[in-house]
Order: C-alpha cells, then structure tokens, then sequence
C-alpha cells in the first residue's frame, strides 16, 4: 500500500477546519474525500473528483452500510406513524393524567428517552412531543429539557439496542482487520461498553440531576428565570420548533397509547429475534451475539416499526391507503440528511484509511508512549473531531481504527482495544454534545422549543463536568489498572460531589435564596403559588 506520510493528515483537516468556518457538514465532508481523492491522484483534480465520487458509491452500495442506510429511512418512516397517528399525543394526555409532581415529569423524560432509544433521532422527536408542553405547565426551562432530551439520546442508543450496535462493531471490525488481529468485533464490541464512561455517566449524571434538581451554570439560570416568570423560553430567543413543517399535523381523533407503544414494542421484539436468529449457531449469549448479523437484525426491527404503523393507520381508519403511502415517503426525507451525513462519515473514513492515516499516526506516536498519555490524546482528539464535524458516527469511523492501531502497537495487549473503542465513543458523544452542527444536538433544539445557541450554550457545563469525571477514571485505570468494577462507582461517587458543591456554589453566587431543589416533588399548581409567594415576600 502506498503510504502519503504528512499528507494523510490533510484530507480530517481540511473536512474539520471547514466545519468550524462554514458549518455545513456535508460539504464539509465531501471537500475531505475529494481532498484525499485529490491526493492519491497525484493532485489532478479530475481525477481526483472521480475517485471521490466512486468512494461515496462504494460506502453506499457496501452491504453493511447499505442496511444501515434503510434501517435509517424506516425509522423515519416509523417515526412519522408515531407522531401523525397521536401516539405522542396519546402518551402526553397519559403524563398529564398519571404524574402529578415536577420531579416526575423530569424523571419520566429521562426514562422514555432511554426507553426509545431504538435510535438517537427518535429519542428528541417522541420524548420532546410527548414532555414539551408538559415541560411549560411546570415551569420546566427549555434549556433543561432540550439537556434532557440530547443527553439521553446518542448515550441511551449507544449502549442499549439500537443502530449504532451494528455500526460500533463494524468500526471496530474495521480497526482489527488493521491490526492482523482474529478476535470477535463483536466480543470486543461487548467487553467495550462498561468502557464507554460517558454514555454510562451522562445518564446517571442526567438520572440524579432530575431526581434532585441540583442544577448550576448557565441551566440554573434558566430553570430561575422559567420559575420565577413563567418564560419557557429567554426573551429575545428564537425557538427552532417547527414540527408540522418535518412530520404534519398529528390526528386527534380519540388518539391512543397504543399508537405509541405497539410501533417501538415489536421494533425491539423483532432485534431481538433478528440477533437470535442470526447467531443461533453460537453457543450462549455472547456466541449468539458473535454470530448474529446486527446490522440485519436491525434493518429487520426498523422495518416492523414501520409496517406496524402503517398497519395502525389502516386498521384504525385514520388513514386511507395513499396517506399511509404518503408517511413512508415523509419517513424517508426526515432522515434524508442523517443518511447523507453517514453516507459521507464512511467514505472519508474508507479513504482516509486507504491512504494510511492510522499507520502514520501510530509512526509519530511511537511504540513508548505510556498508555495513560495515550488514553488522554485518544479521548481528546476523539472530541475535536466530533465536535467539528458534528457527528459522533464519523469520529468513530475516523478514529476507532487509528485508536485501535495505536495501542495495540504500544501494549501488544488484545483487551487494551475493548478499552480503547470504549474511549473513542465516550470523546465522540462528548464532542457531539458540545457541537452546534450535531444532528442531534439541532433535533433536541427543534423538539424542545428551545433557542439552539442557547441549548448548545447551557449544555456545555454538564457535558464537561461528566467528560472531566470520564477522563480522570480512564487515566487512573491507564495508571493502576482498576479497571470497571473500580471506575464505575467512583464515578459515580464523583458525579453526586459535584453536583452537590457546584450547584451550592453556584446558587449563591447567583443569589437565589430559594431551594430549587425542594420545588421537585410538587405539582404545577403548588410550584406556581410557591413562587408568587416568594416573589411577593422578595
């Protein structure tokens, strides 16, 4: 293989710098594959752009990538039954009617999050249009909720049952081919999640925070304001909701939970058997899941989501035939932009692959690196890469591979690599919080009713307290080898002290004499004359 030394850098360069100064990802990632493309043809651009062109048809066509791409679009599809046949709507009546206090309505958010994490995306689009409203009526701020709903999506699907299984352990496939290495992806893929700090953290820091309402940093102001005004939003700020404009307008007709539950139940039934069913030679669980074909089993799940919504539209006569074909259509265009954004992901990481990026960093690295040093660059690097490029799915695909290389070469030790992808994903989710142009990050902003800056601005306090408590837990394990069993629950530990101490602080700096805290486990009515009390006693 032909190696390009220095020039390898060039093509993740240019596709981040471009990120940060035109915020357009797609470009973005299309100027890094022709630049790469550009590259191996001997800097003519024709041919060049050729080569790019034929990189993206290959990424496309290739098979695991290809059922990634319809598991995307039927989740789209489902999403779009989910939202048009008033399965919200029939779930947020549900809310209103079975949960009476503020500290559940945050509690259920972060639960049904968790609960539809099928994919990231569904995630903001359900939990945001059953809570939103609900959010208002007690006086919980847009910034909060737009936290809620972006911290448990991309964490929840990343270690629960979802799409991203399928595309964690063909990166990580991918970095083992690299290495000459036979081990299962999907063994190590396993061995990696009680590695993935952040996903495990972000929801126990999210749990905890809902639970006892110690908010600090610029959410704490927020959650002062809506309390004391009644302003959902800060005055002055733009709301992205627009959601009649991606899914229409939801039929109110009797609607019912039904439409909701039945859609997401059999999608996850159906992984289930898919994983069962691909894998049943294996022996035990996890022979089961080395042998399971994930990506199948998933494109399996998507497309029960959305056959059981169509037939949910027949069947109630909510809709005729050619409004139910009209949702697929609607489906697919919701995820039209995720598609291309994975679509350009894998081939900049294919072809920055083929140049030889993971060799060459692994050459300037060095073989004596202290592994703890390793694990810092790794889980650094992982988040400017995820934070320029808006998309966490790209990082893995550019990283996963180069971190792979890089500590095998240094420790020559098969479980090193489980630790390594674990990390890799933790910095990707880090940098995809903190990211403006993370699609995720936008459809929490859309399904909330938030201002988008204001979200990405309020986010950052807790995503790098967690991604602080993540890095001194990798480096401490990197030092000593504690390994999970010690890192978890320190973690955790850690978590409950600074949320403690930081919100004390930062309510007296702010000097708000009231307990924010104590407000969680009344109702809407009781937090509204509580604070007309307290503002007439102020």
């Amino acid at each position: 293989m032909e190696t390009y030394g220095i020039l390898t850098l060039l093509p993740p360069l240019v596709a981040i710098a471009l990120c940060f100064i035109t915020k357009q990802v797609l470009f973005s990632l299309f100027i890094g594959i022709w630049t790469a493309a550009t590259i191996m043809s001997s800097f003519n651009p024709l041919t060049g752009t050729a080569l790019a062109l034929e990189t993206i048809v290959e990424n496309i066509t290739d098979p695991w990538n290809a059922k990634l791409l319809l598991f995307t679009f039927f989740m789209g599809v489902g999403i779009t039954f989910i939202w048009r046949l008033g399965g919200s709507l029939a779930l947020t009546d549900f809310v209103k009617r079975k949960i009476k206090t503020r500290r559940g309505i945050c509690l259920g958010t972060w639960l049904l999050g968790m609960l539809t994490s099928l994919n990231d995306c569904l995630v903001a689009a359900v939990t945001g249009n059953v809570f939103r409203d609900v959010c208002k009526e007690y006086r919980i701020s847009s910034e909060k909720f737009s936290y809620v709903l972006d911290s448990t999506a991309a964490p929840a699907a990343a270690i629960f049952i979802s799409d991203w299984i399928a595309y964690q352990i063909g990166m990580i496939a991918t970095g083992l081919a690299a290495i000459g290495v036979t081990a299962s992806a999907t063994t190590v893929y396993v061995k990696s999640i009680p590695y993935n700090l952040y996903s495990i953290f972000t929801l126990i820091f999210v749990g905890m925070l809902m639970y006892r309402g110690k908010d600090y940093g610029p959410i704490l102001e927020a959650e002062n304001r809506t309390l004391t005004t009644g302003e959902y939003t800060e005055p002055g700020s733009q709301p992205m909701l627009n959601v009649e404009t991606d899914l229409g307008e939801p039929i109110k007709t009797n609607p019912k939970v039904r439409n909701f539950v039945l859609p997401i139940v059999s999608a996850i039934a159906v992984i289930l058997f898919g994983l069962y069913w691909t894998g049943r030679e294996g022996e035990g669980i996890l022979g089961v899941l080395e042998q399971a074909d994930a990506s199948t089993a998933l494109l399996w799940g998507s497309f029960a989501l959305a056959i059981v919504g169509f037939i949910l539209a027949l069947t109630s006569k909510l809709m005729n035939f050619e409004e139910s074909m009209n949702c697929f259509v609607d489906g697919f265009k919701l995820m039209m932009l995720t598609a291309s954004i994975l679509a350009m992901a894998w081939s900049l990481s294919s072809i920055v692959q083929e140049m030889g990026l993971a060799n060459y960093i692994v050459s300037l690295v060095g073989s004596n690196v202290p592994l703890w040093i390793i694990v810092i660059l790794v889980f650094l690097l992982s988040m400017l890469v995820s934070f320029a490029t808006g998309t966490s799915w790209g990082t893995m695909a550019i990283m996963t591979p180069l971190a792979i290389s890089l500590v095998y070469q240094t420790t020559g030790n098969v479980e090193d690599v489980s630790m390594i992808a674990g990390l890799v994903l933790s910095g990707a989710i880090v940098g995809d919080h903190c990211s403006p142009i993370s699609d995720t990050t936008v459809m929490a902003s859309i399904y909330s009713g938030a201002d988008h800056i204001a979200h990405v601005k309020t986010q950052l306090p807790y995503a790098l307290t967690t991604a602080f408590i993540v890095l001194s837990m990798h480096v401490l394990n990197a030092l000593i080898g504690c390994g999970p069993l010690v890192m978890i629950p320190v973690g955790i530990v850690m978590i409950y002290i600074l949320q403690t101490v930081l919100s004390k602080l930062a309510m007296k700096r702010r000097g708000i004499t009231y307990d924010i805290s104590t407000l969680m486990k009344d109702s809407a009515d009781e937090v509204i004359t509580y604070m007309d009390q307290f503002k007439g006693k102020a």
